[in-house]
C-alpha cells in the first residue's frame, strides 16, 4: 500500500524538478511559447502531418485546448494545414520554415540548458544520474 509520505516524497520531486527546468514560466526559453504549445511544436516537427487528433492522442491534451493552440501557430505563421488525401474533414499539420525556425531554436536552448547542468557534473555523479532517469522513465512506463 501507498503510504502518505511516499505520496508526499513523489510530488515533493516532481515540484522540485519542475522549479529546477523551469517550466512554470510563462514562457520556454523566453520564447514566444509556453511548455504546452512547445510539446505540441515538438510532436509536429518529430511527426510532420499529424492530425489535432493526433496530437490530443500523443499529449493527452483537450480537443479545445490543441485548437485555439493550432489556430494560434496558424496565426503566427509556424504551422500549415492541408487536407488528408484520405478524408479531406482532417486537416494534416506541418511546420512552416518560420516554425522550423523556432523549432531548431527551442532544440537549441533546450540542449544548452541540459548541457549546462551535466556540465556541472562529474562524469561519476553525470552517470548516475542519467541511470536513475533511466530508471524512473522505465519504472513508470513499465
Amino acid at each position: 500500500m501507498t503510504t502518505p509520505s511516499q505520496i508526499d516524497r513523489f510530488r515533493h520531486f516532481n515540484r522540485f524538478y519542475t522549479n529546477y527546468l523551469g517550466l512554470l514560466a510563462d514562457t520556454m526559453y523566453n520564447s514566444p511559447v509556453s511548455l504546452t504549445e512547445a510539446r505540441v511544436l515538438f510532436e509536429m516537427d518529430k511527426v510532420p502531418g499529424s492530425s489535432a487528433r493526433d496530437l490530443r492522442s500523443r499529449l493527452g491534451l483537450d480537443k479545445g485546448y490543441v485548437s485555439r493552440i493550432i489556430k494560434g501557430f496558424i496565426r503566427q505563421g509556424w504551422v500549415e494545414t492541408t487536407p488528408s488525401k484520405k478524408d479531406a474533414r482532417i486537416k494534416k499539420m506541418t511546420l512552416t520554415d518560420k516554425g522550423a525556425r523556432l523549432m531548431a531554436s527551442l532544440h537549441r536552448q533546450a540542449a544548452g540548458q541540459a548541457q549546462g547542468v551535466l556540465a556541472r557534473l562529474d562524469e561519476r555523479t553525470r552517470d548516475r544520474l542519467l541511470a536513475a532517469m533511466a530508471d524512473i522513465e522505465g519504472i513508470l512506463v513499465g
